[in-house]
Protein backbone atom coordinates (compact mmCIF):
# COMPACT_ATOMS: atom_id res chain seq x y z
CA UNK A 1 0.00 0.00 0.00
CA UNK A 2 1.42 3.71 -0.82
CA UNK A 3 0.94 6.15 2.06
CA UNK A 4 -2.04 7.45 0.71
CA UNK A 5 -4.01 3.85 0.93
CA UNK A 6 -1.90 3.30 4.30
CA UNK A 7 -3.82 6.49 5.76
CA UNK A 8 -7.22 5.30 4.92
CA UNK A 9 -6.94 2.00 5.70
CA UNK A 10 -6.13 3.11 9.51
CA UNK A 11 -9.03 5.54 9.37
CA UNK A 12 -11.31 3.16 8.22
CA UNK A 13 -10.38 0.81 11.14
CA UNK A 14 -10.14 3.52 14.12
CA UNK A 15 -13.99 4.69 12.65
CA UNK A 16 -15.19 1.00 12.77
CA UNK A 17 -13.51 -0.29 15.97
CA UNK A 18 -16.55 -3.33 15.91
CA UNK A 19 -15.84 -5.08 12.39
CA UNK A 20 -13.99 -8.29 13.01
CA UNK A 21 -12.52 -8.70 9.45
CA UNK A 22 -10.89 -4.53 9.73
CA UNK A 23 -9.78 -5.49 13.15
CA UNK A 24 -8.26 -8.80 12.29
CA UNK A 25 -6.46 -6.98 9.04
CA UNK A 26 -5.55 -3.82 11.26
CA UNK A 27 -3.74 -6.65 13.68
CA UNK A 28 -2.16 -8.29 11.47
CA UNK A 29 -0.45 -5.29 9.61
CA UNK A 30 0.63 -4.16 13.27
CA UNK A 31 2.72 -7.42 13.33
CA UNK A 32 4.39 -6.69 10.34
CA UNK A 33 6.77 -3.93 11.55
CA UNK A 34 7.86 -1.91 14.20
CA UNK A 35 7.81 1.00 11.59
CA UNK A 36 3.52 0.23 11.14
CA UNK A 37 3.31 0.13 14.48
CA UNK A 38 4.59 3.53 15.22
CA UNK A 39 2.97 4.72 12.33
CA UNK A 40 -0.48 3.31 13.61
CA UNK A 41 0.13 5.31 17.42
CA UNK A 42 0.59 8.41 15.57
CA UNK A 43 -1.95 8.44 13.54
CA UNK A 44 -4.20 7.28 16.29
CA UNK A 45 -2.81 10.10 17.90
CA UNK A 46 -4.33 12.60 15.11
CA UNK A 47 -7.34 10.80 15.20
CA UNK A 48 -7.75 11.59 19.37
CA UNK A 49 -6.91 15.00 18.90
CA UNK A 50 -9.13 15.35 16.11
CA UNK A 51 -12.08 14.06 18.00
CA UNK A 52 -11.91 17.14 20.44
CA UNK A 53 -12.12 19.33 17.82
CA UNK A 54 -15.66 21.16 18.71
CA UNK A 55 -18.29 19.40 16.03
CA UNK A 56 -20.15 23.24 15.47
CA UNK A 57 -19.48 25.91 14.11
CA UNK A 58 -16.45 24.34 12.21
CA UNK A 59 -13.49 26.37 11.72
CA UNK A 60 -10.89 24.95 9.24
CA UNK A 61 -7.99 27.28 10.50
CA UNK A 62 -8.90 27.07 14.28
CA UNK A 63 -9.19 22.80 13.63
CA UNK A 64 -5.66 23.29 11.95
CA UNK A 65 -4.63 25.25 14.93
CA UNK A 66 -5.87 22.59 17.51
CA UNK A 67 -4.37 19.73 15.62
CA UNK A 68 -0.99 21.18 15.03
CA UNK A 69 -0.69 21.97 19.21
CA UNK A 70 -1.97 18.31 19.94
CA UNK A 71 0.27 16.48 17.33
CA UNK A 72 3.56 17.99 18.49
CA UNK A 73 5.70 21.24 18.98
CA UNK A 74 5.86 23.65 16.41
CA UNK A 75 9.16 22.59 15.37
CA UNK A 76 8.16 19.06 14.88
CA UNK A 77 5.75 19.87 12.66
CA UNK A 78 7.97 21.14 10.34
CA UNK A 79 9.49 18.30 9.55
CA UNK A 80 6.06 15.68 9.32
CA UNK A 81 6.83 13.05 7.02
CA UNK A 82 4.26 13.36 4.00
CA UNK A 83 1.77 10.58 5.32
CA UNK A 84 1.67 12.51 8.33
CA UNK A 85 0.39 15.91 6.49
CA UNK A 86 -1.74 13.77 4.32
CA UNK A 87 -3.46 11.68 7.92
CA UNK A 88 -3.82 15.55 9.17
CA UNK A 89 -5.41 16.88 5.87
CA UNK A 90 -8.10 14.15 5.77
CA UNK A 91 -9.07 14.56 9.80
CA UNK A 92 -9.20 17.75 9.09
CA UNK A 93 -11.38 17.41 5.69
CA UNK A 94 -13.68 14.86 7.43
CA UNK A 95 -13.82 17.64 9.96
CA UNK A 96 -14.59 20.26 7.69
CA UNK A 97 -17.20 18.32 5.49
CA UNK A 98 -19.55 19.40 8.49
CA UNK A 99 -20.41 19.02 12.33
CA UNK A 100 -23.02 16.93 11.86
CA UNK A 101 -20.43 14.28 11.06
CA UNK A 102 -18.94 14.41 13.56
CA UNK A 103 -21.68 13.99 15.92
CA UNK A 104 -22.95 11.61 14.22
CA UNK A 105 -19.97 8.87 13.94
CA UNK A 106 -19.45 9.40 17.78
CA UNK A 107 -23.16 8.01 18.43
CA UNK A 108 -23.14 5.83 15.35
CA UNK A 109 -24.30 2.74 15.83
CA UNK A 110 -21.76 -0.32 15.33
CA UNK A 111 -22.91 -3.55 13.77
CA UNK A 112 -21.26 -6.91 15.15
CA UNK A 113 -22.00 -10.43 13.03
CA UNK A 114 -20.63 -13.87 14.20
CA UNK A 115 -18.78 -16.59 12.25
CA UNK A 116 -21.44 -18.94 10.62
CA UNK A 117 -19.56 -21.94 12.98
CA UNK A 118 -19.13 -21.73 16.85
CA UNK A 119 -20.33 -19.60 19.66
CA UNK A 120 -19.05 -16.05 19.80
CA UNK A 121 -18.96 -13.35 22.47
CA UNK A 122 -19.17 -9.52 23.32
CA UNK A 123 -18.10 -7.26 25.97
CA UNK A 124 -20.61 -4.09 25.67
CA UNK A 125 -18.54 -0.67 26.93
CA UNK A 126 -20.65 -0.81 30.01
CA UNK A 127 -19.24 -4.24 30.96
CA UNK A 128 -22.51 -6.10 30.37
CA UNK A 129 -21.69 -9.41 28.09
CA UNK A 130 -23.73 -11.44 24.97
CA UNK A 131 -23.24 -14.75 23.89
CA UNK A 132 -24.18 -15.43 20.25
CA UNK A 133 -25.01 -18.48 18.29
CA UNK A 134 -23.76 -18.69 14.91
CA UNK A 135 -25.47 -16.30 12.67
CA UNK A 136 -26.09 -14.04 14.83
CA UNK A 137 -26.08 -10.30 14.04
CA UNK A 138 -26.79 -7.02 16.06
CA UNK A 139 -25.87 -3.43 16.78
CA UNK A 140 -25.02 -1.33 19.64
CA UNK A 141 -24.10 2.65 20.22
CA UNK A 142 -20.89 3.75 20.03
CA UNK A 143 -21.16 5.59 23.21
CA UNK A 144 -22.96 3.59 24.83
CA UNK A 145 -24.63 6.65 27.27
CA UNK A 146 -28.01 4.97 26.37
CA UNK A 147 -28.02 1.17 26.63
CA UNK A 148 -29.34 -0.03 23.65
CA UNK A 149 -28.88 -2.93 21.48
CA UNK A 150 -30.87 -4.44 18.37
CA UNK A 151 -30.69 -7.99 17.53
CA UNK A 152 -31.27 -8.21 13.74
CA UNK A 153 -30.85 -12.18 13.91
CA UNK A 154 -30.10 -15.24 15.71
CA UNK A 155 -29.91 -15.77 18.88
CA UNK A 156 -28.10 -14.17 22.15
CA UNK A 157 -28.01 -14.75 25.42
CA UNK A 158 -27.66 -11.16 27.78
CA UNK A 159 -25.50 -10.77 30.80
CA UNK A 160 -26.50 -7.53 31.94
CA UNK A 161 -24.53 -5.12 34.19
CA UNK A 162 -27.23 -3.54 36.89
CA UNK A 163 -27.36 0.45 36.16
CA UNK A 164 -30.50 1.66 38.71
CA UNK A 165 -30.03 4.90 36.18
CA UNK A 166 -29.64 3.53 33.43
CA UNK A 167 -32.07 1.54 31.61
CA UNK A 168 -31.02 -1.52 29.27
CA UNK A 169 -32.63 -1.55 25.81
CA UNK A 170 -32.79 -5.02 23.51
CA UNK A 171 -35.22 -4.29 20.23
CA UNK A 172 -35.57 -8.07 18.42
CA UNK A 173 -37.72 -7.34 15.33
CA UNK A 174 -41.02 -5.73 17.04
CA UNK A 175 -40.12 -6.52 20.44
CA UNK A 176 -38.59 -4.37 22.61
CA UNK A 177 -37.19 -5.61 26.42
CA UNK A 178 -36.39 -3.54 29.40
CA UNK A 179 -34.09 -4.66 32.11
CA UNK A 180 -31.93 -2.74 34.53
CA UNK A 181 -29.49 -5.84 34.90
CA UNK A 182 -30.21 -9.52 34.57
CA UNK A 183 -29.78 -12.24 32.16
CA UNK A 184 -32.12 -13.60 29.25
CA UNK A 185 -32.14 -15.22 26.31
CA UNK A 186 -33.61 -13.48 23.05
CA UNK A 187 -34.06 -15.75 19.45
CA UNK A 188 -35.55 -14.14 16.24
CA UNK A 189 -36.55 -16.68 13.61
CA UNK A 190 -38.88 -16.43 10.32
CA UNK A 191 -42.06 -16.73 12.62
CA UNK A 192 -41.79 -15.17 16.20
CA UNK A 193 -39.45 -13.83 18.48
CA UNK A 194 -38.45 -15.86 21.44
CA UNK A 195 -37.84 -14.66 25.58
CA UNK A 196 -36.09 -16.71 27.94
CA UNK A 197 -35.38 -15.36 31.43
CA UNK A 198 -32.66 -16.73 33.24
CA UNK A 199 -31.80 -14.95 36.32
CA UNK A 200 -33.80 -11.85 37.35
CA UNK A 201 -37.00 -10.47 35.46
CA UNK A 202 -37.31 -8.35 32.47
CA UNK A 203 -40.22 -6.77 30.76
CA UNK A 204 -40.83 -7.36 27.38
CA UNK A 205 -43.22 -5.06 24.65
CA UNK A 206 -44.41 -5.36 21.86
CA UNK A 207 -48.21 -4.55 20.05
CA UNK A 208 -48.70 -1.94 22.96
CA UNK A 209 -48.89 -4.66 25.28
CA UNK A 210 -46.73 -6.08 28.40
CA UNK A 211 -45.72 -8.47 30.07
CA UNK A 212 -43.30 -9.09 33.03
CA UNK A 213 -41.13 -12.42 33.00
CA UNK A 214 -39.14 -14.20 35.97
CA UNK A 215 -36.71 -16.51 36.41
CA UNK A 216 -37.93 -20.00 37.28
CA UNK A 217 -41.66 -21.46 36.74
CA UNK A 218 -43.02 -19.21 33.20
CA UNK A 219 -39.91 -17.80 31.99
CA UNK A 220 -40.84 -17.65 28.30
CA UNK A 221 -42.93 -15.49 26.54
CA UNK A 222 -43.33 -15.42 22.37
CA UNK A 223 -44.22 -12.58 19.83
CA UNK A 224 -46.07 -13.85 16.15
CA UNK A 225 -44.58 -11.45 13.68
CA UNK A 226 -48.08 -12.40 12.38
CA UNK A 227 -49.99 -10.19 15.11
CA UNK A 228 -47.34 -8.88 17.55
CA UNK A 229 -49.35 -11.33 20.26
CA UNK A 230 -47.45 -12.37 23.26
CA UNK A 231 -48.06 -15.54 24.46
CA UNK A 232 -46.62 -16.83 27.87
CA UNK A 233 -46.82 -21.13 27.28
CA UNK A 234 -46.34 -21.88 31.19
CA UNK A 235 -42.91 -24.35 32.07
CA UNK A 236 -39.39 -24.02 33.37
CA UNK A 237 -37.17 -23.21 29.69
CA UNK A 238 -34.15 -22.60 31.52
CA UNK A 239 -32.31 -25.22 29.73
CA UNK A 240 -32.43 -23.47 26.51
CA UNK A 241 -30.14 -21.12 27.90
CA UNK A 242 -27.72 -23.91 28.51
CA UNK A 243 -25.76 -23.09 25.15
CA UNK A 244 -25.00 -20.14 26.85
CA UNK A 245 -24.69 -20.88 30.50
CA UNK A 246 -22.72 -24.32 30.20
CA UNK A 247 -25.46 -25.15 32.97
CA UNK A 248 -28.08 -27.49 33.22
CA UNK A 249 -30.67 -27.81 36.00
CA UNK A 250 -33.46 -30.82 36.36
CA UNK A 251 -35.66 -30.26 39.48
CA UNK A 252 -37.94 -33.74 39.78
CA UNK A 253 -38.01 -34.17 35.69
CA UNK A 254 -38.50 -37.57 34.14
CA UNK A 255 -35.34 -39.59 33.18
CA UNK A 256 -36.85 -39.89 29.31
CA UNK A 257 -36.71 -35.70 29.43
CA UNK A 258 -33.58 -35.37 30.76
CA UNK A 259 -32.15 -37.61 28.51
CA UNK A 260 -33.72 -35.96 25.94
CA UNK A 261 -31.99 -32.34 27.09
CA UNK A 262 -28.71 -33.91 27.33
CA UNK A 263 -28.68 -35.51 23.71
CA UNK A 264 -29.89 -31.84 22.35
CA UNK A 265 -27.16 -30.05 24.37
CA UNK A 266 -24.56 -32.76 24.01
CA UNK A 267 -25.15 -33.33 20.16
CA UNK A 268 -25.98 -36.78 20.84
CA UNK A 269 -28.47 -38.50 18.11
CA UNK A 270 -30.01 -40.18 21.04
CA UNK A 271 -29.69 -41.07 24.65
CA UNK A 272 -31.62 -44.36 25.72
CA UNK A 273 -33.17 -45.41 28.56
CA UNK A 274 -34.73 -48.75 29.94
CA UNK A 275 -38.45 -49.10 29.29
CA UNK A 276 -38.90 -49.11 33.41
CA UNK A 277 -36.59 -46.17 33.99
CA UNK A 278 -38.48 -43.71 31.51
CA UNK A 279 -40.32 -42.31 34.14
CA UNK A 280 -38.33 -42.03 36.80
CA UNK A 281 -37.90 -38.87 38.88
CA UNK A 282 -34.56 -37.19 38.59
CA UNK A 283 -32.92 -34.17 40.38
CA UNK A 284 -29.78 -33.31 38.90
CA UNK A 285 -27.58 -30.10 38.36
CA UNK A 286 -24.69 -30.15 35.85
CA UNK A 287 -22.03 -26.91 35.39
CA UNK A 288 -19.68 -26.87 32.45
CA UNK A 289 -19.62 -30.62 32.96
CA UNK A 290 -17.75 -32.49 29.80
CA UNK A 291 -20.26 -34.55 27.99
CA UNK A 292 -18.63 -38.29 29.30
CA UNK A 293 -18.37 -36.96 32.80
CA UNK A 294 -22.37 -35.92 32.73
CA UNK A 295 -23.42 -39.24 31.05
CA UNK A 296 -21.65 -41.29 33.68
CA UNK A 297 -23.20 -39.00 36.21
CA UNK A 298 -27.00 -39.49 34.49
CA UNK A 299 -26.57 -43.18 34.51
CA UNK A 300 -25.10 -43.16 38.46
CA UNK A 301 -28.11 -41.55 39.39
CA UNK A 302 -31.15 -43.40 37.08
CA UNK A 303 -29.22 -46.49 39.45
CA UNK A 304 -30.02 -45.05 42.58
Amino acid sequence: MNNNDITGFIIDCLTDPGNRDKQAALNKWLQDSEENRQLYAELKQLWEAAADVPPMPFNVQEGWRELSQQMAPAARVKRMFPWRIVAAAVILLLLAAGGWWWQSSRNAWITYATPTSGIDSLTLPDGSTIRMKAGTSLAYRKLFKEREVKLLQGEAYFDVVKDPQRQFLVVADRSTVKVLGTAFDIRIDSTSTEVIVFEGSISLHSGGKKLVLRSGSGNLATVSRNDDEIRHPMGNYSNQCAWATNELVFENEEAENVARVLAAHYHISEIKVIENLRHKRITLRLHNTPQDEALAIFAAVLDQ
